[in-house]
């Protein structure tokens, strides 16, 4: 038996429908902004809830002291490509890092006191100075510089806009999304505005990824915090313990990026 012509077509039109919507949706599911992962907003009191929650967590770390190695890759760096380290803090904002060569060969030592940082290599008798956020001076370390920054926020808990309220917060089945607007302190001259994207397991609290993007979709530098263990909190109860990422990775996603990597051995956890 002969089927129509204008049958045929229909067949055809459908199935040509059908694979391009398929094909469709699997591209939007695939790009970043489109879908989200089937987060959604949570409740205005759950997510002020939320906040506090980690404004907290992130407020019991008073001094963390850390031994790591370093793995550093990119273009004009000032530093070896690898090297033994010593990390000190207290909170809210003083840093002070120190890397050595193998025999215990001192390569660099970092200062960071509130947005002011100092940068010594010994090699070469030079200090560097800089800014955290707002410098006008741009120097060959500063993406180095902020990138270990970067690492070592998230290795302390610290979330952008905690501290001024400025965060929406989505939820999906295992994580919630704090995302946050900010304009560029130092830069007057330029309306470009920054959305910085942070994935929280909704059940530790823990930090497991950051996103800095230019725009929507366009990821300027990501930090992933792995191997996340119990440190034991002296000062705390006897039972006190703090969750700490023990795998830290900041990567610049520019043409002239790189990325550090953080492997810590060691927590002292606020150390009399």
């Amino acid at each position: 038996m002969m089927v129509p012509i204008n049958l045929k077509l229909s067949r055809l039109h459908s199935c040509w429908v059908r694979g391009v919507c398929v094909a469709s949706f699997a591209f939007l599911a695939g790009c970043a902004g489109v879908f989200q992962g089937g987060y959604t907003a949570v409740p205005e009191d759950q997510g002020r809830q939320v906040l506090e929650a980690l404004r907290q967590k992130e407020g019991m770390i008073r001094t963390l002291r850390g031994l790591f190695q370093a793995s550093v890759s990119g273009s004009g760096l000032p530093f070896s490509q690898r090297f033994n380290g010593v990390m000190s803090y207290v909170s809210p904002d003083h840093v002070h890092l120190r890397g050595f060569l193998r025999f215990g060969v001192p390569m660099m030592e970092f200062n960071r006191e509130g947005n002011a940082y100092e940068l010594y290599l010994p090699a070469d008798h030079q200090v560097i100075t800089g800014q955290v956020e707002g410098g006008s001076v741009q120097t060959q370390w500063d993406q180095t510089v902020q990138l270990s920054i970067r690492a070592l926020d998230a290795v302390l808990g610290k979330i952008a806009g905690l501290s001024k309220g400025e965060i929406v917060v989505l939820q999906d089945a295992t994580h919630y999304r704090l995302d946050m607007v900010a304009r560029p302190s130092g830069d007057t001259t330029s309306p470009e505005e920054f959305l910085v994207r942070t994935w929280v397991d909704a059940q530790t609290l823990d930090l497991t990824s950051i996103e800095y993007r230019r725009a929507y979709d366009d990821v300027v530098v990501s930090v992933e915090c792995e191997d996340y263990r119990e440190v034991k909190d002296p000062a705390a109860e006897a039972q006190g313990r703090i969750r700490l990422p023990f795998v830290v990775k900041a990567t610049d996603h520019r043409i002239s990026g790189g990325s550090i990597t953080l492997n810590f051995q060691e927590f002292v956890l606020n150390a009399a």
